[in-house]
Order: structure tokens, then sequence, then C-alpha cells
């Protein structure tokens, strides 16, 4: 039968487009309703919408025939877009294929237009692309997040005026409250408009329209757009050649994000010139009117198509550098800090508050929110059923999840390690106390599980700034700060299902100090030592450099760094061996695998009893030693090197098994010697004075899990370091 015969054609719906809508005469794109929208919806869109399975995104069909656009709003929607798409009236034997998201109020419905395939089987998402709707929903919603109420404005600002173009910068001498956006955004390799001490006047009367970036240009009318008159932009906000206005308004980004009634991201811009992107309006559909509902409220949705939807990676996250504001250091405070955040990525717009976080696009994000706001909040906030232990461990590693994500991002200029974080830095403060004392990024109440980070060097680790020459000091070795590499903590404290993450400290912290070099008390610093009372282990460190060729045939480097250590416990002469590999491509560490003489990590096996042995050692200048003259013979690499017992960290399963671990790793810090002049911190004699150059780990733990957790780990394997070395006091710095 001929494929074109009527027979198989679909059969033509008693209804058109133009029975419910007429085109607007200013746009072809728009579609108004030509009677108020029905507040009712049928059976089957009902149906698509409740539908709650186990597994994201499932799927219902609705049959056009069967479908009620004269009494459903949804249907009406659904056929005035699949029909505005297709350039036709639908049949009554077509279908469009529902996708429903979860609940979400500003997403209507996600559909297929399942019409055939091919070039029309193309993904629509019917969304409020408005973000004042947002505002407005988390404004008048959101008990966690902050109302309309004006807050004490920045020392200077930018004001706009009736017209959006019509800009000046504004300074206070005394405090005055109005509202406020922020914008975050990246500077990039041509900077932008700035301050500065020969301009501030001129800018204080009027600054140029056209002098300012196509960024600022745009978030400066999407501030107009939304009915308030005031901007924070850093860059024309502090006097950037002025460094103590920098100093003192640098100190100041936890009150002036926290403040801001909303922070604008321009998230998929690398410098000033790429603007907050808005999908090509083309692609767009819009449905406007008003309800049926006894309020006759008014309406305006926006439907868009798009070939395969959006990927997950392309989705903002602390971790998808693929977002080229996201590899920037300044953003993480700034996204925390901030009370609502709307993220302009390539293509679409993103929402994320203290309570909720969604975006345009058929596919949300898999995670709670963009930048796991509301999990911070809960951190800092925890309910009242919470006990003190349980406070202070969430904050503990909440602290640690900051710094894991904070660590791996990028700063222009590295002495801002810790003014990049000072905003966050502080309001971690409040809630810690006055008596918990800020240390070089690290904690005096969580001091001991606070100085157990690696670098475990996982993945592609560029060594270019390596290369480029030594930086500055600007923390004391014992700091993850001290370097330039991604870090991660050990789980700690006590979790909500009745898990115990318990720390033994097997060492005494005598003291630890550092010293401010500016008025910020979370800024930067010039010094720091921290004293220790513990056992020491001599030991030795090797470096062997070697050219190999990869599985690809492309040449690289291995590096391979040994550390003998001297102890008692060993059957193989009182020597414990640990090894690091590392692989050099070009500019990059390639996946670091560290091992020890008994059992490596990657080879690790249970016993009889399923106990999983690991120990491994990570040294933290693996780039450093990498980028350092090549020689063909081992290398000794310094003298006076130390093991320091530091501590252990275990996981203990919750009553009645609480004597049971399921897992229990233990620390110790390798240490170098260092020649500058030994002190006294307690008059008990002089100690000698170390820096940090690695750690050390022993993993002991049930290989399935609860079901082979124990309580003799150590007993039947013990540490290495169980016996033997000498207790001393040293200085680490």
């Amino acid at each position: 039968m001929d494929n074109n015969s009527p027979a198989l054609q679909p059969q033509a719906a008693p209804w058109s487009l133009s029975t419910w809508w007429e085109e607007s005469p200013s746009s072809s794109n728009t579609l108004i309703s030509r009677a108020p929208l029905p507040d009712t919806r049928c059976e089957q869109c009902e149906a698509a919408m409740n539908s709650k399975p186990r597994y994201l995104y499932p799927k219902a069909v609705l049959r056009v025939a069967r479908a009620s656009p004269d009494t459903c709003w949804q249907c009406r929607i659904l056929l005035a877009l699949a029909e505005r798409r297709l350039g036709r009236l639908l049949g009554i034997d077509e279908v469009l294929e529902v996708v429903c998201a979860w609940d979400n109020r500003h997403k209507i419905m996600i559909l297929y237009l399942g019409t055939g395939g091919g070039e029309e089987n193309r993904l629509v998402s019917i969304s409020s692309l408005n973000a004042s709707s947002w505002l407005k929903t988390c404004v008048a919603d959101h008990a966690g997040c902050p109302g309309m109420e004006d807050t004490l404005l920045p020392r200077r600002v930018i004001h706009i005026g009736a017209n959006y173009t019509d800009i000046r910068l504004v300074e206070h001498s005394s405090p005055t409250l109005g509202r406020y956006t922020c914008v975050s955004h990246c500077w990039g390799g041509a900077q932008p408009l700035t301050t500065t001490t020969h301009n501030i006047a001129q800018h204080l009367e009027r600054i140029e329209w056209n002098s300012i970036s196509k960024t600022f240009q745009d978030a400066i009318k999407f501030t107009a757009h939304l009915g308030i008159s005031y901007i924070w932009i850093d860059s024309l906000c502090i006097i950037q050649d002025s460094p103590q206005d920098w100093v003192e308004e640098s100190a100041k980004m936890c009150s002036i994000f926290e403040n801001g009634h909303l922070t604008i991201a321009a998230s998929a811009a690398s410098n000033g010139s790429g603007g907050l992107p808005i999908r090509d309006s083309s692609g767009f559909v819009r449905l406007s009117g008003t309800t049926s509902s006894p309020e006759s409220k008014p309406f305006d949705i926006i439907g868009y198509f798009e070939l395969g939807g959006i990927e997950v990676r392309d989705h903002p996250s602390p971790t998808n550098h693929r977002m080229p504001l996201f590899s920037r250091g300044w953003v993480h405070q700034e996204m925390l800090l901030s009370p609502r955040v709307v993220h302009f990525a390539k293509k679409e717009l993103l929402w994320e508050c203290k309570t909720a976080g969604t975006c345009q696009c058929p596919q949300p994000p898999t995670f709670r929110n963009i930048f796991f706001k509301e999990g911070h909040y809960e951190a800092l906030n925890p309910s009242r059923q919470s006990s003190a232990r349980l406070a202070g461990d969430l904050l503990a590693r909440q602290w640690h999840k900051i710094v894991e994500s904070y660590s791996s991002l990028h700063l222009s200029f590295p002495e801002d390690k810790f003014p990049a974080l000072s905003g966050l830095a502080q309001q971690m403060s409040k809630r810690r106390g006055q008596e918990v004392r800020y240390l070089a990024g690290l904690w005096s109440d969580s001091l001991l599980t606070d100085l157990l980070w690696t670098a475990p060097y996982k993945y592609v680790l560029k060594i270019v700034r390596i290369l480029q020459g030594k930086h500055e000091w600007r923390a004391p070795s014992w700091s993850w700060a001290a370097r330039d590499v991604s870090v991660y903590f050990p789980r700690t404290g006590a979790e909500r299902n009745g898990f115990t993450c318990e720390v033994k400290a097997l060492c005494n912290i005598i003291c630890a100090e550092t010293t401010l070099a500016t008025t910020d008390k979370t800024g930067r610093i010039s010094g720091g030592r921290l004293v220790v009372k513990g056992r020491l282990f001599d030991a030795s460190l090797y470096r062997d450099i070697e050219p190999s060729v990869s599985r690809g045939g492309t040449g690289e480097t291995k590096a391979t760094i040994t550390l003998s250590v001297q102890v008692s416990m060993d059957l193989t002469g009182g020597v414990k061996t640990f090894i690091s590999y590392a692989f050099e491509r070009g500019t990059c560490v390639i996946l670091l695998l560290t091992q020890s003489d008994a059992q490596g990590l990657n080879s690790s096996k249970p016993d009889e009893l399923g106990i999983l042995v690991k120990e491994g050692f990570n040294p933290d200048p693996m780039t450093e030693l990498l980028s350092m003259k090549r020689t063909d013979i081992r290398e000794y690499m310094g003298s006076d090197i130390k093991v320091l017992r530091i501590g252990r960290v275990g996981r203990r399963m919750p009553a009645p098994d609480d004597k049971k671990w399921l897992a229990d790793m233990e620390y110790a810090l390798v240490l170098q010697g260092i020649d500058i002049e030994p002190t006294n911190p307690d008059g008990a004699g002089a100690a000698r004075t170390y820096r940090r150059i690695g750690i050390i780990h022993h993993g002991r733990e049930g290989y399935k899990g609860v079901e082979n957790a124990r309580e003799d780990f150590w007993e039947r394997y013990p540490s290495c370091f169980e016996e033997g070395g000498r207790e001393e006091t040293i200085t680490l710095v």
C-alpha cells in the first residue's frame, strides 16, 4: 500500500491552534490567549505529572484525541507549542510523550513530540524563564531565605538611575540601608574598567556606559529589570591600586555577599566580553494571557526546543570546570555566602538559594543544588534536636568539604589563598565561637583532624605554575594552603545514622599560632608554627627518575619516591618501605600510586577474616619533585627525614555493636629538618624545627562493610609504628 495514501494520514483533530490562541502583532514567536486559561487539568495530564517512580523522568503518553484542551490548561498549552513547532495541526492518532520532573513549581511539563521521529523528535521544556518569578517565590515562600527587607549597603555601590545606562559610583560615609545585587565574574586576560585612585572622583560623578564590559552592562540591565537600584561589582567598588583599600574591602566579603539580595553569576563567560548569555529568541515560543481562576492572574510561559536536551556535565558544580567561572578560586565563597544566586550558563538559567535549587532544562542537576548551599546552611544551623557534639562535628566536616572544593580552584595571585576564603572563614568563626582560633586555614577545636589533609594527585595536575618559579611564602608547611594542590580530609565526627567517626590522638599538640600580615583576622599571614610532642622515627627519602613509553606510545617520565623508615615492628630488618609512583606527560602529573613493601593500595586482598590492609605514602610536593633537574641515578632527597605518628580516625558501628569498627586509618606526618635557630616553647630544652613534606596512611577495614566489622583490626595487623621511635618535642613551620 502506498505510504502516502489518505488512509494512513493522521486525522485532523476537531480543534486548531487559532481556536484558543492568536499571534501577537509585535512578535511572531508570541501567542496570546483568546480566552482565560482553564484552571483544571485532565486525568491524563494529572496522571503524567503526579507519577513518582523510583527512577528519573518517567514517561507517560497523552493521546491528542483523548486530551481535553477545552477544559485542561495543560493540554491547551502543549498543543499550542507542539503545533507551533510543527507548523501543522496534530492528528488525533499522534501522541505527545510526557517526561515528568520532580515537584517544581517553575517547570510545567517536559515532553517529546512523538510524531514520527526524525527532525521533529525534539525535546521541549515549558518553563517560566523570568528569573524574577524564582526570586518572588523565594522571598514569599522560603522561610530559610531572607525577605524583602533592606540590608546594610557596602561602603561603595553602583547606583542605577531611571535609565539603566545612567550609572555612577556611590560612597557611603555612614551606615546606609538598601537592596543591591552582586556580580560574580571572571576577570579574564583583558582587565575590565576598574576604579583607581586616579579615576574614583570621576566615577563618583558618572561611569560612562560604553566604558564597562558587556558582562557588567547585562548585569546592570538585569538588576534594573528586577527593580533594584544598586549593584556591587568588585572591580568598580574596590580601589584596585590601593593596597589598604583592597585589604579593608576584601575583608568585608562575608557581609557584602551575605547581605546582597541576589548574586548574578556570569558562569559561562571567561572574561568581561562574554556577557550574560540568553537563549536565541528564535528557539522560543511565548504564551501569555490570564487564568480563569477567581484571581484571574496573568501568565507568561516560554517553551523552548532543545535537540538532545542539556547534558549533566553542562550544569555548574564546584568540580565542573567546563564553566569558566567555576575554576576561579574567589567564586567558592561568593556562591556559598550569597543567599540567592542566578547562574547564566551557556544554555540556560539556573537558580539556587538556601532552600532550593532549580534550572530551566529538562534534566535538573543530580546534586542537591549547584554549590551545595542547602547542605552548607544545614551544617551552620543544625536542628534543635542535634546535640552539641553533632553540631560541632557538622561544622568541622563542612569546613573540610569547603577546603576540598576550594583547593582545586585557580587563583591568579597565589597570595590570595587566604583572602579568597576569608568570608567563609568569618562566617564559620561566628558559628564556632570566640574561643576557637583560625590557624592558617585550620581550626583550634579540630586541629588534629585538620592536620590530616592529603594531596592525592588522583587526577591530572598541572605543574606549569611550579615551573614558572617559586612562590613567596604564604602558609606554614602543616597547612593545606601552603600547596597549590587539591586536598581531601578523612571523614570525621558523629553521624545522624548512629555511626561515629572517632579520632584518637597519638601525639600531643602543645601550641599553635600564626602571625597576621593584615588587619583581617582570616586573611594573609606572615608566619606560623606548631609545637608537637610525639614519637619520631628516623627515615630516608630517595627519588628515581626514568623515561618510559606509555601504552599509547607517547613519551613520559616515571618518578619513584621511596621512603624508608626505621621501625622495630617490621620483620625485614627493621625497615619499613613506602613507595610513591607518578607519571609526567608534558606539564601534567598523571595518577599517583602509593604502596608499602607489605601490601599496595591497588593489590590489597582481604585475609580469611575479611580484613583489608591499606598502606601508602603521599608526598606533598610531588610536582616539585618531578620538576627538579633530571638525573640518571638514585638521588638522596634531603637529610634529617623523620616520621611523626599523629593519630587515628575510625568509623565505629552504632549500638549495640559500638565496639566494632568498619574502618580505622592511622596517619603519620613525614617531616624534613630545616636549618633555622631552634625554638624553646616550654623552657624544657630546644625543640628541633621541621617542615611537613608528606603523610603516611595505614588502613584497616572490613572488606565487605558491616558484615566484616571487627574489634581487633590493630591487634591482628599492628601498626609499624606501634613500637620504637623516641618521644620528642618538635616545632613545625
